[in-house]
């Protein structure tokens, strides 16, 4: 109640002097093209898949270092474990865990992050490190909830976020700088430099970031560098070739449940990529062929260490040899794995250590679109996997949408996906099983989308119900106490947003989603509620958050209660000059009380402020 009355009092203030000088120059586009989903560009509206997606004018405006929370306001039924001040940390018991439909994974590996449509995870654990992720890198981000491994392949479960890199689009030297500090002893830094001279383009970020941590009865400091390089030659309109690295180097002081605090777990990890493209976009054909190399090094103060590899190679095309018709034909190959160790371990528990392994993945893909007249489109696809630790599996997906008269379209789709096993759920320790299959999953959905008030207003709602199969898990009741494919879930739900935006200086987001989980899953919120304004009078804007989250299940014991909570936060703005803006923002500024996993509490209030150039 808090939380609503002063949110009301802000829009009261300012509804008047924004109302005065509304544009109608901008407009929320249904028939935005994106690319997540289909291997091209393709309108939104033609597109049976449920995509959310988040520009880089959002991503300048939020001020998050990383790209991930931003998600947290912009994508319906999206939750994010963000427990400390700055940084997510790595291996168990850190934060991270992204989840979405309430499907997510300890570890966190069933929604798949992609850079630029290659797929990123640790090799060994096979799953996203979400410290690498820098915002100043990422020029726009598209996320389809639901399955998507028709076309992305494993871990593709509960959706996939593809993160599209930043590269030089206007001729000359571009750039910026931001400095903030904040409570904990916070500190946020990133630089970025672009330039364009005819054909050739270039980019370089470097990003660093730090806190003392706010647990008093614990370690929980963090610090993380990253940098970021891309060049790139454009051929000719149709032809052209870039290359990109990041690195990625981070120390986490892991702090341990309240009921049992840590002062000496030190986490450090080097996290690095670097990719190779050449795309092609002749008018009837179009695609890329993809080259990518993923790698890590962590040590841990308890004794475990690894290094990791995760390596492939994409290539597709897209082909336009009937009317209205769009084939995409593709393959993916991937080698993943790596070595760990800990001497610490009696040699009982050290199954697997020390020893390389690898997995080999090649799978086959062909997906069709094909537009019946002016109002229907109709997708369908199938993937192939071999991979050489269990051998063949098929992905079948379709979906249809129908444009029932202009800025309304109604969408329904249903698509498989999986998770193939990872190197610790086959190889190391002792719970360890070399038989396991893939997970499965089957993803059915259907919904509407709609713009009204002179496109002013977007409206979406999709229900959807996900039935998961033969998921890994250990029972400890069993001997041996070894993973099995014995495991299902069934999650059913609605999922909506509104959005409303009536010139550059005002707009408005509202999600909502509710999911009825049939198991005690973490991370698996029953209602998650977010508002985001972004309000812009003159030189000064004012962009107030509120989220609530209820009947979240924080801990697998049955008996404890679920946790109910509600946020607000608020970024302030103010252009000193054209070049050159101050911020200040709070977060928790109810100072709620909450915990996402048990005994781990949330940061209370919080605030932080800077400056920003840009030239």
């Amino acid at each position: 109640m808090k939380a609503s009355v002063i949110l009301g009092l802000i829009f009261t203030f300012y509804a008047s002097s924004l109302l005065a000088q509304v544009k109608d120059s901008l407009t929320v586009a249904l028939d935005e093209a994106v690319v997540t989903g289909t291997r091209i560009e393709r309108q939104k509206n033609k597109i049976a898949a449920s995509i959310s997606t988040i520009s880089r004018n959002t991503i300048d405006r939020s001020g998050e270092l990383n790209v991930l929370p931003i998600l947290a306001y912009q994508v319906p039924g999206f939750l994010l474990n963000d427990r400390s001040i700055s940084g997510f940390g790595v291996g168990p018991a850190s934060g991270g865990n992204i989840s979405i439909r309430g499907i997510s994974g300890t570890p966190n590996n069933r929604v798949l992050v992609l850079i630029d449509g290659q797929p990123q995870y640790m090799g060994i654990f096979a799953h996203p490190i979400a410290d690498a992720y820098s915002a100043s890198d990422i020029e726009r981000v598209e996320v389809q909830r639901g399955a998507a491994a028709v076309l992305y392949g494993s871990n593709a479960m509960g959706g996939a976020i593809n993160l599209i890199t930043r590269k030089a689009g206007k001729e000359g030297w571009k750039g910026s700088a931001n400095l903030g500090y904040g409570s904990y002893r916070t500190f946020m830094g990133n630089a970025h430099a672009s330039y364009k001279q005819g054909k050739f383009h270039s980019m370089i970020a470097i990003n660093r970031n730090s806190t003392a941590g706010f647990r008093t009865d614990a370690a929980d400091s963090f610090k993380n560098s990253t940098g970021y390089l891309k060049m790139g030659y454009d051929f000719s309109p149709g032809l052209s070739l870039s290359g990109d690295m990041q690195l990625a180097d981070a120390t986490y002081y892991q702090p341990g449940p309240t009921a049992a605090p840590m002062e000496t777990d030190k986490r450090e990890y080097l996290r690095g990529r670097a990719a190779l493209s050449l795309r092609n976009d002749w008018g009837n054909v179009s695609g890329a062929l993809l080259f990518f190399h993923n790698f890590g090094e962590h040590t841990f103060q308890t004794g475990f260490s690894s290094t990791d590899q995760n390596q492939g190679i994409t290539f597709y095309q897209n082909l336009s040899l009937l009317p209205k018709q769009i084939l995409t034909v593709g393959i993916d190959y991937k080698r993943y794995g790596g070595k760990a160790f800990n001497e610490t371990l009696p040699p009982p528990a050290r199954v697997g250590l020390g020893t390389q392994f690898t997995i080999h993945e090649t799978d086959l893909y062909l997906q069709a679109q094909q537009d019946l007249g002016e109002k229907i489109s109709f997708n369908a696809g199938l993937r192939h996997v071999s991979n050489s630790q269990y051998g063949q599996k098929l992905l079948p997906g379709f979906g249809l949408a129908y444009r029932l008269r202009q800025n309304f379209t109604l969408k329904a789709s249903s698509s498989k996906a999986f998770r193939s096993p990872s190197i610790v759920d086959l190889y190391l320790f002792p719970t360890s099983n070399e038989s396991l299959r893939p997970e499965e999953l089957w993803s059915h959905e259907a919904g509407f989308q709609t713009l009204i008030l002179d496109s002013k207003l977007s409206l979406e709602l999709m229900a959807f119900m996900a039935k998961g199969s033969n998921l890994i898990q250990v029972n400890p009741m069993t001997t041996p106490s070894i993973g099995s494919n014995s495991g299902s879930f069934l999650n059913k739900g609605l999922e909506s947003q509104i959005r409303f935006q009536t010139a550059e200086s005002w707009q408005v987001i509202l999600n909502y989603a509710y999911v009825d989980v049939d198991k005690n899953i973490l991370f698996a919120p029953q209602h998650n509620l977010s508002l985001q304004a972004d309000l812009q009078v003159n030189k000064f804007s004012i962009i107030p958050s509120i989220r609530h989250i209820g009947g979240l299940r924080n801990s697998l014991t049955e008996s404890d209660a679920n946790e109910n909570y509600t946020l607000l936060n608020i970024r302030s703005m103010y252009a000193i000059s054209p070049k050159i803006s101050a911020y200040i923002t709070g977060k928790n500024l109810l100072n709620t009380a909450y915990q996402l996993e048990k005994g781990f509490p949330m940061p209370g209030i919080n605030v932080m402020s800077g400056i920003q150039v840009k030239f």
